[in-house]
């Protein structure tokens, strides 16, 4: 059996390279680097694949999702997951056509290359909760204790699939993943393809690269090893987010690969038991690497989520066998660990 993972340099195709080669799968990986184009040196992931390939058997090439070399890859493979991305909202802002290029082209792209040459594959595709752009922002919350949270008492376990997605704003990076989230519905619907869309957030581990503007945790605990300022990007640092270790991201993919559900929408992410505000988040840093983190307020990024807990129910319910295995501290100690070598 042999899969394509796109993106396999990166933080989520990374994981799913070392999970697959450790059962037994022929990997192939394709990323042509692009991280460390868009957000400077120290996000360059070709160090990742390079460690990767000393200790698992992966046929790694250099290119990009758009690049009609891949159609020769997708015919002779068993299941597809599609990882690579542009992956930040503020990045989108000022890069609006590239991120559709990669984001929503570089989809369809592969969509097509499967549907013509190889229509029985599963297909994972990475989307992301920005889909539902400011839409957890028009409900109300309250502080309580270094977090906010919702008044309505049904958002207990998060938001679920049924979060509207349009009339309001998202930012480039929202509107180019929205319309590669719809595109594989649209190819699992009218063209019988197997695919499954997951709506994630906050993914980071120990292979996730410090920067600003994506994988805030790595970020901050970079600032807090190097002493520099930290910036807080808007609701006094009240925001929470939900943050899943890649490696349980990889082994949701593994079980839908088995036993595929076409055209399915999941949101995923750490859900209640991994939620976390950032203050909360400075807190638990300072605790993990007994330092301090000096940081400061900077404005409210544009469609930054006040509050969100992905509901994982339906995965869950589809996929018995998996749940969310890495504890939040954990995470974080992956993290600090990975960066504490560099």
């Amino acid at each position: 059996m042999k899969i394509l993972i796109t993106g396999g340099a990166g933080l989520v195709g990374s994981e799913c390279c070392k999970l697959f080669a450790s059962d037994g799968w022929g990997v192939i990986s394709i990323d042509n680097y692009t991280r460390g184009k868009l957000f400077g040196k120290e996000s360059e992931t070709s160090t990742t694949m390079m460690d990767l390939r000393k200790k698992y058997s992966i046929e790694h090439h250099e290119i990009d999702i758009r690049d009609e070399k891949i159609i020769e890859v997708v015919k002779k493979v068993d299941a597809v997951i599609h990882t690579a991305a542009q992956p930040s909202h503020p990045k989108s802002i000022e890069i609006p056509m590239e991120d559709f290029q990669i984001n929503a082209y570089g989809t369809l792209f592969l969509l097509e290359a499967v549907r013509k040459y190889n229509k029985e594959i599963p297909f994972v595709f990475c989307s992301t909760n920005k889909v539902y752009g400011e839409a957890p922002n028009y409900f109300s919350y309250k502080k309580i204790g270094k977090r906010f949270e919702p008044i309505d008492p049904t958002l207990k376990d998060g938001f679920d699939e049924s979060l509207r997605i349009d009339q309001m704003m998202h930012t480039p990076f929202g509107v180019s993943k929205a319309a590669a989230d719809l595109y594989c519905q649209e190819y699992a619907h009218l063209y019988g393809l197997k695919t499954g869309i997951f709506r994630m957030g906050c993914i980071t581990g120990g292979a996730a690269k410090a920067a600003e503007m994506h994988n805030w945790e790595p970020f901050f605990i970079k600032k807090a090893l190097t002493g520099e300022e930290l910036t807080i990007f808007g609701h006094a640092g009240y925001q929470v987010r939900d943050v899943i270790h890649a490696a349980d991201l990889a082994k949701l993919f593994f079980e839908f690969i088995k036993k595929p559900r076409a055209g399915e929408v999941y949101n995923i992410g750490g859900a209640r038991k991994n939620s976390i505000s950032l203050i909360e988040a400075i807190d638990l840093i300072e605790d993990i690497t007994n330092k301090k983190i000096k940081y400061k307020m900077g404005p409210e990024r544009e469609a930054d989520h006040i509050w969100w807990i992905s509901n994982i129910n339906k995965a869950r319910d589809h996929y018995p066998a998996w749940n969310i295995r890495i504890g939040l501290k954990e995470v974080f100690e992956d993290i600090y660990k990975a960066l504490g070598k560099k």
